[in-house]
């Protein structure tokens, strides 16, 4: 049978590829500050080792058990930044496979869900193979790419996404804005948008402050957003109504067909806000 060890396995995503891996049948064995079991003898029982800690531990914690892997066994990490980790990963004698599942754990499951893999030197294709087969039986969307193509994504989709929500609400907090009175006269892509952005803001600021602060290519993302702001800026102030218009245009042109797609399963979304 083949053996799962989990390091930080009794956290949050942990135990969620814990329940995964148990209900496919295999062992899984969990090393995490809670258990008895030490890392090193999780390593030497295990044949897939999957490292499930907090962004800021998972280098140091690849660093750690590197000595112990002997080859043959695949290593894995789960966190949001790629580079880094899988650096670290391919200094051990493993196959390497990087793994982001974009979701939070609490969904319960990876049923129609995204999971970016990057495998990066697989000699033993069976284990590989057998993660892969799971997620995707499971249900799972996976995409595959390279570490360098991932942490590029991720500085848009989760570091610009994170960084707009959260300067958006703290806008309305220094402008002493009165947010429950803005419900009672709210339109629905308001409403939308303040959901969206709630829903950040009530994950662990812990979390977020990693996956913003350690991705080195964030903060080049982030000026240009500054800079595309600043310029939209300057169009309202100056009231150019031409050059407001200019601008709107070529950011719907760059969309394409999804403002489409967008409108139509937003007004989904807000059918369904309305009808509870």
């Amino acid at each position: 049978m083949t053996v799962v060890g989990i390091i930080g396995g009794t956290g949050k995503l942990g135990g969620l590829f814990r329940k995964i891996f148990e209900e496919e049948g295999f062992e899984v064995l969990v090393s995490s500050r809670t258990t008895s079991l030490s890392k090193e003898e999780l390593i030497r029982k295990s044949d897939i080792i999957i490292v499930s800690v907090p962004i800021k531990s998972t280098i140091p914690v690849i660093r750690e058990i590197t000595p112990f892997i002997k080859e043959g066994k695949l290593l894995m990490d789960l966190t949001s930044l790629k580079v880094g980790p899988i650096n670290e990963m391919l200094k051990s004698k493993a196959d390497v496979l990087g793994a982001h599942p974009l979701f939070a754990p609490s969904i319960g499951d990876v049923k129609g869900q995204t999971i970016i893999l990057c495998p990066q030197r697989i000699s033993n294709k069976e284990l590989y193979q057998k993660v892969n087969f799971i997620l995707t039986n499971r249900g799972a969307n996976i995409v595959e790419m390279t570490p360098e193509e991932h942490d590029k994504m991720m500085a848009v989709i989760q570091g610009l996404t994170h960084f707009s929500a959260i300067a958006l609400c703290h806008c309305m907090k220094d402008l002493n804005f009165d947010i429950k009175k803005s419900f009672e006269c709210t339109s629905p892509v308001y409403r939308l948008t303040l959901d969206m952005a709630g829903r950040i803001l009530n994950q662990e600021p812990e979390l977020y402050a990693d996956i913003s602060l350690l991705n080195p290519i964030t903060p080049e993302i982030l000026l240009q957003y500054i800079k595309s702001a600043e310029t939209l800026f300057k169009k309202i102030q100056t009231k150019d109504r031409e050059g407001f218009i200019k601008f709107f245009e070529e950011a719907s042109q760059y969309l394409g067909d999804f403002t489409e797609k967008a409108e139509k399963e937003s007004n989904l979304l807000i059918k369904k806000m309305v009808s509870e």
